[in-house]
């Protein structure tokens, strides 16, 4: 992605569990603002409402990794490291995240034929084994987004996440609801939709759509 907010990290989740066609039982996390709103005792944690939708309609179970404990996630940073090394080394020349994302897909599952060493079998093997204890995907699927209210300015145009997206001019001065996901921000007054643009990751821009 782009970069790490709401809804990139919520939309990961979502390709992740429909790649592996199906839930773990339980995730760890670090404790990312995106997810904890504040660091209680212990591991309790008081949540975002985000995280908890996502949580909600996942089922599954939360474990976040104490303060100041950097073992408790030395598995993933030693695989974050192995991922870099193995699949971005030399750093891949590509047009686009689209392109990247295909070929690092390509490269993990050419690894997966691969054993690791003490291990009995090949990694897609023991793959197999968590996949058969994972949670269902639910029916209903899941929309990685974020919410946010804001005010149309005198111009008609809605500012959110740095750039300025357009609605009908009848709605300048008017408190909306913006709906913003990877790839769209749609923009909602009361019930009824009123604009919809496509997702710039870009900064400062100004989106206008006369139709």
């Amino acid at each position: 992605f782009p970069r790490e907010c709401t809804e990139t990290f919520l939309e990961g989740h979502r390709r992740a569990f429909e790649y592996f066609g199906g839930v773990p039982r339980r995730i760890s996390y670090d404790n990312s603002a995106i997810a904890v709103i504040e660091v209680l005792s212990g591991r309790e944690r008081k949540l975002t409402r985000e995280f908890l939708r996502l949580q909600s309609h996942y089922l599954f179970q939360e474990h976040f990794c104490l303060v100041r404990r950097p073992n408790e996630k030395g598995q993933v940073e030693r695989l974050i490291g192995f991922a870099r090394r193995n699949f971005l080394v030399p750093v891949p020349e590509v047009a686009s995240l689209t392109v990247l994302n295909e070929r690092l897909l390509e490269s993990v599952r050419a690894d997966l034929t691969e054993r690791t060493r003490g291990k009995p079998a090949s990694k897609n093997d023991l793959l197999a084994e968590d996949q058969a204890r994972f949670l269902p995907l639910p029916q209903q699927p899941f929309e990685a987004r974020r919410i946010e209210q804001r005010t149309a300015d005198s111009q008609s145009l809605v500012r959110f996440d740095t750039n300025d997206y357009s609605v009908p001019v009848k709605y300048a001065h008017r408190k909306l609801t913006v709906v913003a996901t990877v790839e769209e921000v749609r923009l909602v007054y009361e019930d009824r939709l009123v604009a919809k643009h496509r997702r710039s990751w870009e900064r400062e821009r100004t989106f206008f759509e006369p139709i």
